[in-house]
């Protein structure tokens, strides 16, 4: 569907645009091709950031990626720009992106990794054949727009566990219950989660529930030994843990009595 335009007596009355400075060129004006310039100068001014981590085509399998930078939590991540990187022949989808230490990745051909388990900058998804680029469409806009928590887009997600499981990273923010147990319920941790991981647990249901760090530790009054699980089973027991950067959880609140493995 085409857009509509203001009427040509608008548009011929134009002076500038507000938002951007960018100026209109006149009727009759001479040297035209120097207010043309002029418009160009401004209006590149005004597009120059939409150039940061742009991926573009350098011809046959080679693509260059643009100088840019973003922030990761307090970080800021700084990318100076390459050029000459190959890419593999005849793949319909290459998912370029930056990883969360600025390394630039072109060998990835399923899909983009999953932001929670993988924090990264999407930058294209290009196609290759015949020993050149076909297509090349731009990842950067999903990046732009996220919908806000206060909004109700986002919220904690809740699991009730009648079973052991294993947690994932991805699941981070997560809370976990025994809702509905008839026995004694394990949940085991990420092994290596990254720093800043968290999970939070609630007895509801008259059965232990145990929480097992696999070789890490659980930091908290009941103990601090590797390999050891915690443990309650009084309902409207909880406990909130957090990945460190040793390897270990430490606990960050915690209500009602748990205890470690002897």
């Amino acid at each position: 569907m085409s857009e509509a335009y203001p009427s040509d007596n608008e548009l011929l009355n134009l002076i500038s645009d507000e938002q951007t400075g960018v100026e209109y060129i006149p009727t009759g004006t001479s040297p035209y091709y120097l207010h043309f310039r002029r418009l160009l100068y401004r209006l590149l001014l005004a597009a120059g950031r939409a150039n940061d981590l742009r991926v573009f085509d350098e011809g046959g399998l080679n693509i260059g990626v643009k100088s840019g930078a973003f922030f990761l939590g307090n970080t800021l991540i700084e990318y100076a720009g390459s050029s000459g990187n190959e890419l593999a022949d005849d793949k319909p989808a290459i998912y370029v992106y930056l990883d969360a230490e600025g390394n630039l990745v072109t060998n990835q051909y399923t899909a983009f990794p999953n932001m929670a388990d993988e924090p990264h900058i999407r930058l294209a998804v290009v196609s290759t054949g015949g020993g050149d680029i076909t297509s090349i469409n731009d990842s950067r806009g999903s990046h732009i727009w996220q919908v806000p928590f206060a909004a109700g887009g986002i919220k904690d997600v809740i699991e009730a566990h009648s079973a052991d499981d294993t947690l994932n990273q991805s699941e981070s923010g997560s809370v976990h219950t025994n809702l509905g147990a008839t026995g004694t319920i394990m949940l085991t941790l990420p092994a290596g989660a990254e720093a800043g991981t968290r999970f939070a647990f609630a007895v509801q249901a008259a059965q232990q529930l145990r929480i097992e760090p696999g070789t890490a530790a659980i930091f908290d009054s009941s103990g601090q030994t590797a390999g050891k699980y915690k443990y309650a089973d009084a309902i409207g027991a909880c406990i909130t843990l957090i990945a460190d950067a040793n390897g270990d959880w430490a606990v960050i609140s915690k209500s009602g009595s748990w205890s470690q493995e002897a």
